[in-house]
């Protein structure tokens, strides 16, 4: 621009901006079809998922065909994406939130599907300022959602009938669900449902919600990808929302501590591998 704005030569602009002559001159490398396609793949997915960061790109690529036996390491993955701007702010990291009866007794930790259910409410408004209220119940074997209801409120038999809904779904019954130690939760309506369905509770301590971690992370995953960049007018939008959602985060998306596997095919992957035992 110095050059052919104010026609300056090439040595004393260089010299003016502090830049290197060989810099200048040196010029774009080639891209292969490959790299082509992979960039092109790469903004795709941004597009279509844009709180989604290379690591999940790049376990997406994985499990499409084109892409099988292709070198896609996570230096290449990462690179192509910084180069192409696509690179998300990373998360701030939480230190883990200890007591003083931290270590004290051996926290129950989900052993099969359907071995412990998690559940918990989050809140969020529509358009009009009304109140409204997710209903969200997770797989803590499988991270599955199993469930994402909104309504403007929840009582107790609510909480029981989509308990009902879910286990009529999956044909299996929890071992345990864990929840916080709100009304609706402890209510004799539900504690009454478990008792009778054999339902064992787990409740975290009042005021410690980390205990109830699977759920938590469930609902900023929730908040963070959908219903912040969503304005919802009518219930029965805040429903479609959830529902799309929902399919996509079992069905799409692919999870961390999964290895890179979304919730469905790692209930499917158990299944396959445990058909004697389900017998």
């Amino acid at each position: 621009m110095a050059q052919e704005k104010f026609g300056a030569s090439e040595r004393f602009a260089c010299k003016v901006l502090g830049q290197n002559r060989s810099a200048l001159r040196k010029g774009q490398p080639e891209v292969s079809l490959e790299e082509a396609q992979l960039r092109s793949d790469l903004r795709t997915i941004a597009g279509k998922y844009p709180a989604w960061g290379w690591r999940k790109a790049r376990w997406h690529l994985l499990r499409q065909t084109a892409w099988v036996g292709v070198a896609l390491n996570k230096k290449r993955v990462r690179r192509l994406w910084r180069v192409e701007g696509l690179t998300c702010k990373p998360k701030a990291r939480k230190k883990r939130r200890t007591g003083p009866d931290a270590g004290a007794q051996k926290r129950l930790r989900a052993e099969y599907p359907m071995h412990v259910v998690s559940f918990d409410f989050q809140s969020d408004v529509t358009s009009c300022g009304r109140h409204i209220r997710f209903f969200n119940v997770i797989d803590e074997y499988t991270r599955t959602a199993l469930a994402i209801i909104p309504r403007r409120s929840f009582t107790a038999t609510d909480v029981v009938a989509a308990l009902e809904n879910i286990i009529a779904e999956t044909g299996v019954v929890p071992t345990y669900v864990r929840s916080d130690n709100g009304p609706e939760f402890t209510a004799a309506a539900l504690i009454g449902w478990c008792a009778t369905a054999g339902v064992e509770t787990a409740f975290i301590d009042p005021g410690s919600p980390w205990q109830n971690g699977f759920a938590e992370s469930f609902n900023a995953q929730f908040r963070r990808e959908q219903l912040t960049g969503e304005i919802m007018d009518t219930m029965a939008e805040a429903k479609y929302l959830a529902d799309e959602w929902k399919g996509i985060y079992n069905h799409e998306r692919p999870h961390g501590s999964l290895d890179g596997l979304t919730p469905s095919r790692c209930w499917e992957r158990w299944s396959a591998e445990n058909q004697l035992a389900i017998a």
